[in-house]
């Protein structure tokens, strides 16, 4: 198979149009039609949608860009270990979910580019469901989630996860109820708290839903919701005493905000969560940059288990 429609392949699905793809590769637009023409008839499938605007894979195009991909860094490494540069280099894309972003801040990102200095790193950050069709697809090299207690890995069920897909614990973490530590008294119960303001995730986030389950088996609701959609705001209107959250302990800890807070001990609402990290198995090549951001994340973590975490809860 000529590689160079492999490349026209990816071009053309990141450009979304085969004149973009032209452009990027510096050929005619005819040229990449050809190219893609010629792939689609030996794989004996449409690989785009013609149909609609901006250009989309078909379900056989996805499949074909994430082996197209994956071949293409392969033949890269192969190259080099015939070459004897033992020097990685490359791009490595890595998704992070909002949750588990403080424990790959930008220390943990500047020791990952020390470590691996002719890597060229993408980072890719959003909510664990949106961000596993995107490792599936080969979009992505990796991804950091923060994941739900019943088994939910990369927002759907461990035994429903590819065998394509590797996830590894790095961490433990729990979902909790945080108020302004300046506030006398905190409530020490789900009906209590029902009666404060109240400042969560819009609906469909995972630590809002499991608030409102809790609210409702105990026959009370949240009547006073300020929706906000990025969780170091929410940390920092809690802290200021704007009302009370829900929200990933990890994630207080590390926030600026973490000796204005304070973690209610609220019966039934400590949900176990854990710090994931899920690879694609065809990315064995990407192991040693993988197996480093593993390391970088449980590093970081020990801040989270200090006797400081502990003084913040109970204080």
């Amino acid at each position: 198979m000529d590689t160079r429609e492999l490349e026209t392949l990816i071009a053309v699905a990141d450009a979304q149009s085969f004149h973009g793809a032209a452009d990027r590769l510096g050929l005619t637009q005819p040229a990449v039609t050809r190219r893609i023409q010629r792939l689609e008839e030996r794989i004996g499938k449409s690989l785009f949608d013609r149909a609609t605007k901006p250009l989309q894979p078909t379900i056989a195009g996805h499949r074909a860009l994430t082996e197209a991909r994956d071949l293409l860094r392969r033949l890269e490494g192969f190259s080099d270990s015939v070459l004897g540069n033992t020097k990685r280099h490359g791009p490595f894309r890595l998704g992070v979910s909002h949750g588990a972003a403080p424990l790959l801040a930008a220390q943990e990102l500047r020791s990952l580019h020390r470590a691996f200095p002719d890597m060229s790193l993408s980072i890719k950050s959003g909510w664990s469901a949106e961000l596993l069709p995107l490792l599936r697809r080969g979009e992505i090299d990796a991804m950091l989630s923060l994941d739900g207690p019943n088994g939910i890995v990369g927002g759907v069920q461990n035994r429903d996860l590819p065998a394509s897909l590797s996830p590894q614990t790095l961490l433990d973490d729990e979902i909790v109820a945080i108020g302004p530590k300046s506030s006398r008294p905190h409530p020490t119960t789900i009906t209590e708290l029902a009666k404060h303001p109240m400042i969560l995730m819009p609906e469909g986030c995972t630590f809002r839903a499991l608030g409102n389950a809790w609210a409702h088996k105990n026959g009370v609701e949240f009547t006073s919701v300020l929706e906000v959609s990025a969780l170091e705001l929410q940390i920092e209107m809690v802290a200021a005493g704007a009302g009370y959250g829900i929200m990933a302990r990890r994630f207080c800890q590390h926030s600026p905000a973490a000796n204005r807070i304070k973690i209610l001990d609220i019966p039934g609402m400590n949900w176990g969560m854990a710090i994931t990290l899920i690879r694609r198995a065809s990315s064995s090549d990407l192991d040693d940059i993988i197996d480093k951001v593993g390391e970088l994340v449980i590093n970081a973590g020990k801040a989270s288990d200090n006797p400081h975490a502990e003084m913040l809860s109970a204080s």
